[in-house]
């Protein structure tokens, strides 16, 4: 009886430090996802800033030198480049609060997302500035 006893007593030990182990660990992990998302997100975001930084000094340079058919074409890509994203995201995320706060910024934004088609298409070729 006392070996039986102290087998289910064993057993259970193991188990219960097997579950302790078990949280600790996922824990840790939750920490140290947390901690890299930080460095992550700022990546990106430095990212795009300078993408966007380079992309509006193409613009200037352009208008600076008064070429503003060439600028105008150029933005009306960009948005329509930024409208085909917003719509992705728009359909894979419809009804949650992403698309929630997109609407509180532009109310009219969720409809022009839901019927959206790309002026452009897949190519473009960007016009040259002459001057």
């Amino acid at each position: 009886m006392n070996r039986s006893l102290a087998i289910s007593l064993s057993a259970t030990a193991v188990v219960a430090v097997g579950l302790a182990s078990y949280r600790l660990g996922l824990r840790a992990g939750a920490v140290q996802a947390k901690e890299s998302f930080g460095s992550v997100l700022a990546s990106v975001q430095a990212d795009l800033g300078l993408s966007q930084l380079q992309r509006l000094r193409v613009l200037e340079a352009d208008l600076a030198r008064g070429c503003s058919k060439e600028a105008l074409a150029k933005l009306r890509f960009d948005i329509d480049s930024q409208l085909y994203v917003l719509s992705s995201l728009y359909r894979g995320h419809r009804g949650t609060w992403v698309i929630e706060e997109l609407a509180k910024r532009d109310p009219t934004l969720p409809a022009q997302l839901e019927s959206f088609k790309s002026q452009f298409g897949n190519s473009w070729t960007e016009p040259k500035c002459a001057a």
